[in-house]
């Protein structure tokens, strides 16, 4: 048995779950998280995310949210198969969850995963700066079924000929949805989420508590020197040799009020 295997097998207690990780059919399967059966395809990232965002310890998790925060509306950008907005109204039952997912097979299970909770509603479209239907490009990684990018110069995805997602605009969206104030935003949009953040209106994102989310090397620090200018504090984990690498972005006084033990998790 492999080290990572192991991992799997302590964290989920499910040999079922830990003989899944080699299982190359991709199949659909269950697993039961908080009383509730979560889906997904053998031997992809759809089981990395369950193991890293749902498994590991709070402070392990991959979207670490400080306990200061207390969101009413969080935006979940990036859906995948709903397993960060699961995490998020398993940890903020009185919270409305908004999931953006644009790939259609992602969708599907999204829809599934979320079927029994309230507070969380999907929507089959990415965000942007613009309505429209655009090129994405599938990560060169086979297993990978959430690494799809709009930009293909950026790294990451393969050869394969692009096929349109829709995409709706910040600005369209909030108004369709009567939104004028988000308190917490995940983000994890393979590249977009320069355009994404910086085409929300800056009053809103102003008085967004926490941003948390990964970067994937299309103007991410220029992001980041946005989100500065707007009186965010930013901290990253960044290797060297990866142009993936997580970050936040937090009110100051949110993080003020924060332990020792609590920013060495993030």
């Amino acid at each position: 048995m492999s080290s990572n295997s192991l991992k799997y097998l302590l964290k989920s207690k499910s040999f079922k779950f830990m003989r899944d990780r080699k299982d190359a059919s991709h199949k659909l399967q269950t697993y039961s998280y908080a009383g509730k059966d979560i889906y997904y395809r053998t031997s992809t990232s759809d089981m990395t995310l369950i193991y890293e965002i749902l498994l590991k310890s709070e402070c392990k998790s991959e979207y670490y949210i400080p306990r200061q925060i207390n969101p009413e509306v969080i935006f979940d950008i990036g859906g995948n198969i709903g397993i960060t907005a699961i995490y998020l109204a398993n940890r903020f039952p009185q919270a409305k969850i908004y999931s953006f997912e644009p790939l259609p097979d992602n969708y599907k299970i999204l829809e599934k995963n979320i079927q029994s909770y309230e507070n969380i509603k999907a929507f089959n479209f990415g965000l942007g700066s613009k309505d429209g239907n655009f090129d994405v490009y599938l990560s060169k990684d086979p297993e990978n079924f959430g690494g799809v990018s709009f930009y293909p110069d950026a790294g990451g995805v393969g050869n394969s000929t692009p096929f349109k997602c829709k995409i709706k605009s910040m600005d369209n969206t909030l108004k369709s949805l009567d939104i004028s104030l988000i308190d917490l935003i995940k983000i994890d949009t393979e590249g977009a989420e320069f355009d994404i953040l910086t085409n929300l209106d800056k009053e809103i994102l102003r008085n967004v508590s926490w941003i948390t989310g990964e970067l994937h090397g299309n103007q991410d620090f220029e992001l980041l020197d946005y989100l500065t200018k707007l009186g965010f504090s930013i901290g990253m984990k960044k290797e060297i040799n990866n142009r993936l690498f997580m970050f936040h972005a937090g009110k100051s006084e949110i993080i003020a009020m924060m332990n020792k033990a609590e920013l060495r998790a993030l």
